[in-house]
């Protein structure tokens, strides 16, 4: 990492589950994934990294090819009330996406499995200047209110998982969506004066798809931005204008205490510099440097922050 990207892209998506086998059934059995570790955190461990009142949390690591990054991790919690999946028009944590060869393929199989797609898949436009990105992508309803995209991509770019197994149908996690109202303070947190991840595009666009496949009013136009470092995951950033529907999904997304998809690890060389150019950018901390458990962060020093708009991350010093 150079000094001015502290971080190399989103390293894992914490989903809160209330039990793991399902997840397991879904992710490994359907997609071909793995479990790459599992343990748990005492409650000590947990409430010095996630807060007061953090119990014990048992942890299950999810990889795609072997892949160290592009994770997903299970944290248990105790169940509070039944499971909500956010729409695009929420404010919060929104979807992740993994990429997959054939989509329709992809639909067929987990539809007749039982999982179910909010829509079936759409494709749309993105205009980059004077060309158009076209996506093909569905939302899956995956265990516990996690939102799980699978996405068909004309041009996948920078996926290990496809890179060490070509053959693999899907790869790792590709991107986390969050869905803000303060989009620029977003960027700057984690963009060249921030955390260092450059931004590949920042457009507002409105595009039928997108409307029929994220179940949004006609004409809805969306800012998004991509921010990625040479790793993935990469984080999309949306705004919807004029937003007059949707909930604000912020304070039950909560890492490690709520249901589905609830914040987002990323690693460092240098801790205390993270903290202090987030800080500066608007990031607020939740915990000040500790060190975290052997499972999951291999006692290294561990600490949390919340971007301008709330989004929880977690971040981990790594040599």
């Amino acid at each position: 990492m150079t000094a001015q990207s502290l971080i190399q892209g989103i390293n894992a998506a914490f989903v809160g589950v209330s039990d793991p086998q399902p997840h397991i059934d879904f992710y490994c059995g359907q997609l071909g994934w793995a479990v790459s570790e599992t343990g748990v955190l005492s409650a000590d461990e947990a409430s010095r990294i996630w807060g007061e009142g953090v119990g014990q949390t048992p942890v299950t690591v999810l990889t795609a090819a072997g892949v160290t990054h592009g994770r997903i991790i299970l944290l248990t919690v105790p169940t509070q009330g039944p499971a909500v999946y956010p729409t695009t028009s929420d404010l919060g944590l929104a979807g992740i996406d993994i990429y997959t060869r054939d989509i329709q393929e992809t639909h067929r199989v987990l539809s007749s499995a039982g999982y179910t797609w909010v829509t079936p898949p759409a494709t749309w436009e993105v205009p980059l200047g004077e060309r158009v990105v076209i996506i093909t992508q569905g939302f899956c309803n995956a265990p516990d209110g996690t939102s799980l995209v699978f996405v068909e991509n004309a041009a996948p770019r920078g996926v290990a998982a496809w890179e060490i197994d070509p053959e693999r149908a899907y790869t790792e996690l590709t991107s986390v969506v969050c869905h803000v109202p303060d989009f620029d303070a977003e960027l700057a947190f984690w963009g060249s004066d921030g955390l260092g991840l450059g931004t590949w595009y920042d457009v507002s666009f409105t595009s039928p798809g997108l409307d029929k496949m994220a179940s949004l009013p006609t004409g809805t136009i969306m800012r998004l931005a991509f921010l990625a470092g040479p790793k993935t995951a990469r984080i999309e950033v949306t705004k919807i204008q004029d937003r007059t529907w949707g909930e604000d999904r912020r304070a039950q997304q909560r890492t490690a205490r709520n249901l589905g998809h609830t914040g987002w690890l990323v690693q460092t060389s240098d801790l205390d510099e993270v903290i202090r150019r987030g800080t500066a950018q608007g990031g607020v901390v939740q915990s000040e440097p500790t060190t975290g458990s052997s499972v999951l962060f291999g006692s290294s020093r561990v600490a949390m922050m919340n971007t301008p708009n709330g989004i929880g991350v977690t971040i981990q010093e790594i040599a």
